[in-house]
C-alpha cells in the first residue's frame, strides 16, 4: 500500500466525533499568528535509554522550535534545534554529542473545509545540518510540499521531500562534496505524522518515515500528559526506533526511550 493510502486511511478511521471538541487550529505545529510562535514539539527529556548511549554516555535530549511570520504575509521563517547532550560524563567535559540545526522557510496556504475537519498546506525549503567538520559533517538541503488535514482532536501531516544534489566528494575528508549521498536510502522522501488528543486530554504524536522499498525506517511516537489544567507543561514518554535519529547516525538503527518535560505541543 503507497504512503498516499494510508494517509487517506487514516483520515477515515480516526475522524470520529469526540466530545468536548477544541477549535481547529488547536495543533501549535499548524497554528498561524503574527510575530514569533512556536513550531514543532518543544521538550526536554533529562535521562533517556539507549543500547549504544548508556552508562556513563547516558544521554539527555531537548528540542526548541519557534516560527516567525514574515511582512505579515503567508511566509514564514522557522528554526528547530535538537540536542544529545552526554550530561552524566563529566569524565570527557559533559560534551554535545550531537546537534541538528534545521532552517526552513516555507509558505502556508489557506484552510479549506472538508469532511468535517479542514485541510491546507505547506510548500518550502529546508536545510539541516549538524555543523560538524568532515568526516562526521552530514546535511541535507530539501524543497518539500506537505499537505495536511486536521480537526478539533486530530491532525494528519504528509510530507514529500525532493533532496537537491550535490557533488561527489573527491576525499572523504574534503569540506567539499556530498557528507551522506545515500542519506535518502535510509530516510526516504516523505514524513508521515498523525497528533491524535484524547478526551482526557493526553496526547500521542507519532512520525513515520523512510524507505519502503529498501525496508529502512524510523519511528518516533510522543505520549503527552498535562501537568496542570493550565496546559503550559506536560509529560512526556518519547521512543524512537530505526534509522534517522538524528545526522549522525542515519545510517546506523538505534532505540531510545526517553522521559521528560513537554513545554508545548
Amino acid at each position: 500500500m503507497s504512503l498516499f493510502c494510508r494517509f487517506v486511511t487514516l483520515v477515515v478511521l480516526l475522524t470520529v466525533p469526540v466530545r468536548a471538541e477544541l477549535p481547529a487550529e488547536s495543533f501549535q505545529f499548524i497554528r498561524t499568528a503574527p510575530g514569533l510562535s512556536l513550531h514543532k514539539d518543544m521538550f526536554m527529556l533529562p535521562v533517556t535509554l539507549c543500547e549504544e548511549y548508556d552508562g556513563a554516555q547516558t544521554e539527555a535530549v531537548f528540542q526548541i522550535s519557534a516560527k516567525h511570520q514574515l511582512f505579515d504575509t503567508r511566509i514564514y521563517f522557522a528554526y528547530t534545534q535538537i540536542s544529545f547532550w552526554q550530561a552524566y560524563d563529566r569524565n570527557n567535559s559533559a560534551p554535545f554529542r550531537e546537534t541538528n540545526y534545521n532552517p526552513e522557510l516555507f509558505y502556508r496556504t489557506g484552510l479549506l473545509p472538508f469532511s468535517a475537519g479542514q485541510v491546507g498546506a505547506d510548500i518550502g525549503f529546508e536545510h539541516e545540518s549538524n555543523g560538524q567538520r568532515p568526516p562526521v559533517s552530514r546535511s541535507w538541503n530539501l524543497l518539500y510540499a506537505a499537505p495536511y488535514y486536521s480537526r478539533a482532536n486530530l491532525l494528519l501531516y504528509l510530507k514529500l521531500r525532493y533532496r537537491f544534489p550535490e557533488d561527489k566528494k573527491v576525499h572523504p575528508l574534503d569540506a567539499l562534496g556530498d557528507d551522506n549521498p545515500d542519506i535518502t536510502d535510509f530516510l526516504g522522501y516523505s514524513d508521515l505524522k498523525l497528533y491524535y488528543r484524547f478526551p482526557w486530554r493526553h496526547m500521542v504524536h507519532l512520525m513515520l518515515h523512510g524507505n519502503i522499498g529498501k525496508g529502512r525506517g524510523g519511528v518516533v511516537m510522543s505520549y503527552s500528559i498535562p501537568v496542570s489544567r493550565k496546559n503550559i507543561s506536560y509529560f512526556i514518554v518519547r521512543i524512537s526506533n530505526g534509522y534517522g535519529e538524528s545526522l549522525v547516525d542515519y545510517n546506523r538503527p538505534l532505540t531510545r526511550i526517553g522521559f521528560g518535560i513537554m513545554f508545548s505541543r
